[in-house]
């Protein structure tokens, strides 16, 4: 009996790219004898809902999509416990880049075969699980605030769109104040940016924490103290110009149990749900870990 494999995508993945992707993976999955099928979804919303409820009805699970897609499906993967495939297709692409998995839908249908099934660590924060990163702070305004707009397709255009969301909020006042505690160990002094990573942060391109592994069981946590907003900008332009002294006033730890409290409000607790993902990985992607 063929190995059935199932194929998730939400109809925006790349900007439509996604949906192609899919469909080639399942033309080829099914010319080497598997027995292959897409499901789309037109968001991340109606994918969650999917996840929560999912039929154990196929052998392996392949998500084609950016980091929201792949910390969603994820969920599916440790439910069902099958193997996970993620396949890139977004604009981060945090979690993929690390295990250096391909995009193209030869080599996808090539690791089914011969992939090394691993079994990464991931996060969890009230709810919901993420395999990347979660930010506290200037850049998830940042970033919540240019989510909020119309995101321009082209990578360029994309990235440019940051840097204009940073300098508008330069005349904002409201700075956010960040306590934090870390494997019940309180950290000295307010943080104005904070990041929980399970790997390489905006690699290329903002790299908080260069040193993250997505299976040693640690996160690697960012802390830049709290400072005007001109200021933390300045700082946060030093890291993409890779200046000297740019990580001068950079803090970084590494624990399993991260506690943040930001603004006074309720504390928000980041746990390792350890050797928790079944995940199929190239040869040879460990050891370059």
């Amino acid at each position: 009996m063929a190995e059935r494999v199932h194929i998730v995508v939400t109809s925006g993945s790349g900007d439509g790219r996604g949906l192609a992707t899919a469909r080639d993976v399942r033309k080829r999955l099914e010319q080497e004898g598997y027995a292959a099928r897409v499901q789309t979804f037109r968001g991340l919303g109606e994918l969650v809902k999917w996840t929560r409820t999912a039929p154990a009805a196929f052998s392996h699970l392949v998500a084609v999509g950016g980091d929201a897609t792949m910390s969603a499906v994820a969920e599916a993967a440790i439910r069902l416990s099958v193997p996970f495939l993620p396949v890139p297709s977004g604009f981060g692409n945090l979690f993929t880049s690390a295990f250096e998995h391909p995009g193209e839908h030869e080599q996808v249908v090539a690791l089914l075969g011969r992939g090394v099934l691993v079994w990464s660590y991931l996060a969890v924060v009230g709810t919901e699980v993420f395999l990347s990163h979660q930010s506290y702070g200037y850049v998830a305004r940042i970033q919540e605030g240019v989510e909020q707009l119309h995101r321009p397709r082209q990578r360029y255009l994309r990235l440019l769109s940051y840097y204009r969301m940073a300098a508008a909020q330069l005349s904002d006042d409201r700075l956010d104040a960040i306590q934090l505690e870390i494997d019940g160990r309180a950290i000295p002094g307010k943080a104005g940016l904070v990041t929980i990573a399970n790997v390489e942060t905006y690699r290329g391109f903002l790299s908080l924490t260069p040193t993250a592994s997505p299976v040693d069981g640690f996160f690697d946590v960012c802390v830049i103290p709290w400072a005007t907003r001109a200021r933390m900008l300045a700082q946060l332009l030093k890291f993409v110009l890779d200046m000297p002294g740019c990580r001068d006033e950079i803090a970084l730890y590494r624990g399993r149990h991260v506690r943040v409290r930001v603004n006074r409000r309720r504390p928000e607790d980041v746990r390792v749900l350890p050797s928790a993902l079944p995940v199929l990985v190239p040869p040879g992607s460990l050891e370059r870990l």
